[in-house]
C-alpha cells in the first residue's frame, strides 16, 4: 500500500491543550515528575519524561503522560533541544488522557513532528539490526546464493515479530552466509549495513515502497562475518592457478661402506 503521509494539521498543538486545561481547571497544575536517561533496550541513548496533570492542587489521581526521544534528535527541530521537546510531548499526552482536545488523536502535533525523521531515506546506516534470519517469499530473499552481473549475491528475510526487512549480501559475505546457512536459518542474527528504499508497481498499479538492508557485516551463531565492498568484487577475474614452488637441489654424495653397514643393520630381518 502507498506510504502513509502524516499531515500535522490533523493534530492539535500542545499549547492549545494547555490553554484549555487551565480554562477547565483553574487550580490545576502541570508537573514534570521524572526525567530519565537510558540506553535500554537496544543500546541507543534516549531521554524519557513523565509528566502529570493535576486537576486540583491535591488531585489524588493525576493523569500521567510519557514521552521519549533518541539522542541526538533526528529532526532539525529536536536536535539540540531533545529534553524540551520530550517534556512538551509528555505534557500534551497527560492533558490528552483527561479527554481534552483528543477529537482526532491522543498524540499532539509536537509529538508527531518530533518522531518524524528529516534525514534522507536512502543510504541510512543500519547499526546492529537484530532479528531472525528466515527464507523470504521472493527470489532475491530465498537464502540461495546466485551469481549476478555484479558478483555473488544472497538475500534473506530478517523478521522482528510481525515486521521484517529484506537483507541483501554480496561477494564474499554472500558466499560465507551460503556456507553457514544451516547454522543461521531460523536463528537470531545482527546485521550492519545500509538501509535503502526499493519501489515497484504491483499488478493493480499501486506503487509499493519497502525497506531493504544492504549488509556489510552479519553476526551469526558462528561469529561475526565481515564483508568487502561488493563493488570491488569482480566475478570475471580468472582464478589464479596454483604454482608449484621450485625445489632446491639437495647435495648428493655416494655412501661409504660404514654408512651402508649402518643402514643395513637398522633394517628388519
Amino acid at each position: 500500500m502507498p506510504e502513509k503521509k502524516f499531515d500535522l494539521g490533523d493534530y492539535v498543538e500542545v499549547k492549545d491543550r494547555i490553554a484549555r486545561f487551565y480554562e477547565l481547571f483553574g487550580q490545576g497544575r502541570l508537573v514534570t515528575e521524572e526525567v530519565t536517561l537510558t540506553t535500554e533496550p537496544d543500546g541507543k541513548p534516549r531521554v524519557m519524561v513523565k509528566a502529570l496533570a493535576y486537576r486540583t492542587p491535591d488531585d489524588p489521581h493525576p493523569a500521567p503522560g510519557y514521552s521519549w526521544m533518541e539522542l541526538p534528535g533526528t529532526t532539525t527541530y529536536t536536535r539540540g533541544s531533545e529534553l524540551e521537546n520530550t517534556e512538551t510531548s509528555a505534557i500534551g499526552r497527560a492533558i490528552g488522557f483527561l479527554g481534552i482536545l483528543i477529537d482526532k488523536s491522543i498524540a499532539s502535533q509536537q509529538e508527531v513532528a518530533n518522531k518524524q525523521d528529516d534525514r534522507p531515506e536512502l543510504d541510512r546506516p543500519v547499526d546492529g539490526l537484530i532479528g531472525t534470519a528466515e527464507v523470504g517469499k521472493t527470489r532475491d530473499s530465498d537464502f540461495e546464493l546466485r551469481e549476478t552481473p555484479d558478483g555473488w549475491a544472497l538475500g534473506f528475510r530478517l523478521t522482528q515479530g510481525r515486521t521484517g526487512f529484506k537483507v541483501l549480501s554480496f561477494g564474499p559475505l554472500a558466499q560465507a552466509l551460503a556456507t553457514l546457512r544451516p547454522t543461521i536459518e531460523g536463528q537470531r542474527v545482527t546485521v550492519w549495513g545500509t538501509m535503502v528504499d526499493e519501489k515497484f508497481t504491483n499488478a493493480k498499479g499501486v506503487d509499493i515502497t519497502y525497506k531493504v538492508v544492504h549488509a556489510d557485516r552479519v553476526a551469526t551463531p558462528e561469529g561475526v562475518i565481515p564483508s568487502v565492498d561488493h563493488a570491488e568484487y569482480h566475478r570475471d577475474e580468472p582464478p589464479t592457478e596454483p604454482v608449484e614452488a621450485e625445489s632446491a637441489p639437495l647435495p648428493w654424495e655416494p655412501l661409504d661402506e660404514a654408512e651402508k653397514a649402518a643402514i643395513t643393520a637398522g633394517l628388519p630381518a
